[in-house]
C-alpha cells in the first residue's frame, strides 16, 4: 500500500519520540517484524498516522523484540522431543 508522504513523516516522528534511543542496535529480523507491525497498524488507520496511539508503538516494538529474541515453540505452548512429534506443554 502506498502512503501519503506526510503521513510517514508523521509516524516516523512518534515512533522515534516514543522509542528514542531503543532502536538502534536492532537486528535485521527486528527491523523487519517492526516494520511490518507499523505497516499493520497504518493499514488498520486507513493511512492515518495522527490516530496511532504510544500504545500501539509500543506493543509494536514489543512484538519485534520478544519475537525475535524467543523461538516460535515457546509462544505455542510446546516443546520438540527428539524421538517424538511437537507434543503441547
Amino acid at each position: 500500500m502506498e502512503y501519503d508522504p506526510e503521513q510517514v513523516e508523521i509516524l516516523m516522528k512518534k515512533v522515534a519520540s516514543i522509542l528514542g534511543i531503543r532502536l538502534p542496535g536492532f537486528s535485521k529480523q527486528q527491523d523487519n517484524i517492526l516494520e511490518n507491525q507499523l505497516n499493520s497498524i497504518l493499514i488498520r488507520h486507513q493511512g492515518q498516522a495522527e490516530s496511532i496511539t504510544p500504545e500501539e508503538i509500543e506493543g509494536a516494538y514489543e512484538i519485534a523484540t520478544v519475537y525475535a529474541v524467543f523461538p516460535r515453540q515457546f509462544f505455542l505452548g510446546v516443546r520438540l522431543n527428539h524421538n517424538e512429534d511437537f507434543k503441547p506443554i
